[in-house]
């Protein structure tokens, strides 16, 4: 199957229902929205080919679009059965795991070529002991592609000075989607890899922007773009780390 068509028919079977968003345009897929940072991290994964890639946190299939062609990949984590038939359609599979309840499945571990961990650990309330088992779904010499939310982010600071919440409410915490709870800087995150034993092939802060045409009112997004670039580096919106576990 050429890559059009796989696009195709995985927007097709995943991307055909709506997302709605109050930022950005009705209609615009994941997908799209979200092209950069899966671009950016198959580049840095250096465009894998015949890979057991784990994604914790699946939904709503994004990686399937950019990896699935030429990759097995498996979802991990909270799931519902209309999305797990979706996925199967695509050739692939997910398992239903809340890794801060449940231990991970003796067959998952030390199996993946790559771990795919993107927007996820900010979701976590026990970040360390999470960490710990990511470690364990992974090969020798495994990689482990992460990111999330800037705890230093120029839209954060100014949410502070306007004393607005920079987290989600508790209530979200026993919901499908539980909110934000915690954010990192670069250098702790690259530290706790460490500790697990990982070494670091490439940190970076980086911003991740949506192109200003996707957000419903345009001139938001020209003007909220314009100041996130103009920012310092340290107050980029993520946290990018490309890490591989070592040889015991």
């Amino acid at each position: 199957m050429n890559c059009r068509n796989f696009e195709e028919k995985i927007d097709g079977i995943l991307f055909s229902e709506s997302y709605p968003d109050n930022l950005f345009k009705d209609g615009i897929k994941p997908y799209i929205k979200d092209s950069f940072r899966f671009k950016n991290a198959k580049r840095l994964l250096q465009n894998p080919e015949k890979k057991l890639i784990f994604d914790i946190g699946a939904y709503p299939g994004t990686s399937i679009y950019y990896f699935g062609e030429h990759n097995k990949i498996v979802g991990l984590g909270k799931t519902d059965e209309a999305f797990s038939n979706r996925i199967s359609k695509c050739g692939h599979t997910i398992v239903d795991i809340d890794f801060e309840t449940q231990d991970i499945p003796t067959a998952l571990l030390q199996q993946a070529d790559i771990v795919l961990m993107m927007e996820i650990i900010e979701h976590i309330r026990q970040p360390l002991k999470f960490l710990k088992k990511v470690t364990e779904l992974l090969t020798s010499d495994g990689l482990l592609y992460l990111t999330t939310n800037n705890f230093s982010y120029i839209g954060y600071i100014l949410k502070l000075l306007l004393n607005k919440s920079i987290l989600d409410p508790i209530k979200t915490e026993n919901t499908f989607y539980p909110g934000h709870c915690r954010y990192f800087l670069l250098h702790e995150l690259e530290s706790a890899l460490k500790d697990f034993g990982f070494s670091i092939i490439h940190k970076k802060y980086i911003n991740f922007l949506p192109d200003s045409s996707l957000y419903k009112n345009k001139l938001f997004g020209v003007v909220k773009n314009g100041l996130i670039n103009l920012s310092p580096q340290k107050h980029a919106t993520h946290i990018e780390i490309l890490a591989q576990k070592q040889k015991k």
